[in-house]
């Protein structure tokens, strides 16, 4: 028999740390293990035609979507008694595409939403949305002020 597994969307925000402290406690509730996943959108690099020598802006900033991950994960990890297992997972493209393909081994989805409201949230195009619509999982959607 497999572990059960608890998939959550991780963006640095707020509201998906307190998804991931969700998904983190029901897990160690049901002992499930969790996924945490990352998607982001790599930027284009832009390099000039012609040297310009020295940047006079400085250089760009630059992200760093494991370390993101890794640390969100840890600053939660550090508030729980006992933590579950959770697995890192950083993808490059659209966060509902990834979180939606994951759905099919997950027995949960955990996302946070900025609270526009169940109505506004559904009808948007948003991760959550999106999610709602097209997961192969239960979906639990984390409001902003979620504490348990």
């Amino acid at each position: 028999m497999r572990t059960p597994v608890i998939l959550v969307g991780v963006d640095g925000s707020p509201e998906s740390r307190a998804a991931l402290r969700w998904a983190m406690e029901e897990a160690a509730h049901r002992g499930a293990r969790v996924e945490a996943m990352l998607a982001y959108h790599q930027e284009p690099v832009v390099v000039p035609a012609v040297p310009m020598g020295l940047n006079p802006y400085g250089e760009l900033p630059q992200r760093h979507p494991a370390r993101e991950l890794h640390e969100a994960v840890q600053q939660v990890r550090a508030t729980m008694l006992h933590a579950p297992d959770v697995a890192e997972c950083v993808v490059v493209g659209d966060a509902a595409n990834h979180l939606v393909e994951a759905s099919k081994h997950a027995e949960l989805l955990v996302i946070g939403t900025r609270g526009r409201g169940a109505v506004r949230e559904f009808l948007s195009h948003g991760v959550a949305a999106e999610c709602l619509r097209h997961a192969e999982c239960p979906v639990v959607v984390i409001p902003p002020t979620a504490t348990r």
